[in-house]
């Protein structure tokens, strides 16, 4: 006996991704980390393992009031980030930041912002210079 095919109904809409595009796609660049951080939850994530040098899931997901899949699908955005790391043993699943790629992204973050070009700095001067014109 065959299963009857479904054709997808047009007035709906597609599901949601469960990773943004980027980190889904594999991109390494900088927009990736900050994609990664741009979540209450992954910061509180971030926050809470600055203070140790590793955390179980199951502790991160107590503290963070947040069911046992949620947590692994955030750790799961984080870690493609590059902003931690985990190791196995046995059944848990332990967290530490990955300092070495944190420090990684700083510094290139430094470099974006620390290296006007002349269009961007004509850019922010225009944006400051005082509006007289058309003013009664």
């Amino acid at each position: 006996m065959q299963a009857p095919v479904q054709t997808p109904d047009p007035t709906r809409r597609p599901a949601r991704r469960a990773l943004p595009g980027s980190i889904a796609a594999g991109a390494s660049d900088l927009s990736v980390a900050f994609e990664g951080l741009a979540n209450p939850t992954r910061l509180l994530i971030v926050e809470s393992l600055a203070t140790t040098q590793e955390m179980r899931v199951s502790e991160l997901a107590e503290l963070c009031m947040v069911s046992q899949p949620r947590m692994s699908w955030h750790l799961r955005i984080l870690r493609k980030a590059g902003i931690i790391r985990t190791r196995r043993d046995g059944r848990e699943v332990f967290c530490r930041l990955d300092r070495d790629a944190i420090a990684q992204h700083l510094r290139a973050f430094v470099r974006l912002i620390s290296a006007p070009t002349e269009t961007s700095t004509d850019v922010l001067a225009q944006g400051l210079q005082p509006v007289s014109e058309g003013i009664s």
